[in-house]
């Protein structure tokens, strides 16, 4: 076996760390995968880099490195392992990857916003965090006769994150909500308090502030990173993957 880290002479082969990172589902095989993928992608749409695009992002790449000379930039390639062939396949593949992504169609972007209006939508979220059910409707009706909601979140709430912030839990879409919270939340009038909400960490009251549903302009860029990675998925699912490095050891 090949081995490919040394640390003070212990050695992990090539096979175990390939090995190691299927268990693990770590980024560095998916990558691998979605390298190929987009670029057998890429081939069959006609989508290519020309030598000038290349050498632009070569380029830039090199000055955002502080690689300005010759020197210095053979230095960076011998102390990162690695070689000019291998540079320029990486500034290919990450211009492969611009062009498949942004190619995107508009018309597949305002179907998805279509689709999805309502999941888009936000919510500026209060929140005040408690284990005890009897705690939180004691906190309600002190707000509801006229406690102020956001010194009682200091004071009181256990969720450490939003207590120093006045219970400021962020500007949340529905899909990032369960239903029970949505359903409270979404449901609410701004400016109201709802709850206590039962939460898989204790007992919730929220206060709403401001609703927003955001245009197709404002979600553009989120729309077409979760297409990109459908593409990559169903790329995945349609391919045959295997692993000849680990299939050549086994059978050995």
């Amino acid at each position: 076996m090949h081995a490919l880290i040394s640390v003070n002479g212990e050695t992990i082969s090539v096979e175990d760390a390939v090995r190691r990172s299927i268990i693990h589902n770590e980024d560095f095989l998916r990558q691998a995968e979605e390298s190929l993928l987009i670029r057998q992608y890429a081939q069959k749409n006609g989508i290519a880099n020309s030598d000038a695009e290349l050498q632009l992002a070569a380029d830039e790449l090199r000055y955002q490195q502080g690689l300005e000379s010759v020197e210095k930039l053979h230095q960076w390639i011998a102390a990162s392992h690695q070689t000019l062939e291998s540079l320029q396949d990486a500034v290919d593949d990450m211009l492969l990857r611009n062009k498949v992504r942004s190619g995107i169609p508009e018309s597949s972007l305002a179907a998805y916003y279509a689709e999805h209006k309502t999941e888009l939508e936000t919510v500026e979220l209060y929140s005040i965090r408690l284990s005890s059910l009897d705690k939180a409707n004691e906190l309600l009706d002190q707000i509801n006769e006229g406690a102020d909601f956001h010194a009682l979140a200091v004071a009181h709430s256990e969720d450490e994150d939003t207590r120093r912030l006045g219970g400021y839990a962020n500007k949340l879409p529905r899909s990032a909500m369960t239903g029970e919270i949505e359903a409270a939340v979404f449901h609410a009038r701004p400016g109201t308090v709802v709850g206590p909400v039962k939460t898989p960490k204790g007992y919730n009251l929220f206060k709403v502030t401001v609703f927003e549903c955001p245009t197709l302009e404002d979600v553009k860029d989120s729309i077409r990173h979760i297409l990109f990675t459908q593409l990559l998925e169903k790329l995945r699912a349609e391919s045959a993957i295997s692993y000849p490095l680990l299939q050549q050891a086994a059978a050995a």
